[in-house]
């Protein structure tokens, strides 16, 4: 599975994929699949790992979404 996000505030794509069967891996070091980095709850990348097992896409999307919306927020404060 995988999801494309245009970040304004980033000013550059953040992709969202899960290569395996649980983990969600974000390529916000410049790498994708397992060799990004984990998203964690709270938005955040260390701590307590999102995973999504399941199959439904749109399930995915929003796990990555809510994820995507917490970072920003934490990046405000």
């Amino acid at each position: 599975m995988e999801l494309v996000i245009k970040s304004r505030k980033l000013g550059k794509a953040i992709t969202f994929t899960r290569p395996g069967r649980d983990y969600i891996y974000a390529d916000l070091n410049g790498r994708v699949g397992t060799l990004g980095v984990q998203i964690c709850r709270g938005g955040l990348t260390m701590g307590s790992t999102l995973s999504y097992s399941g199959d439904n896409e749109e399930q995915f999307k929003r796990i990555c979404r809510n994820w995507y919306r917490s970072a920003l927020k934490g990046e405000a404060s």
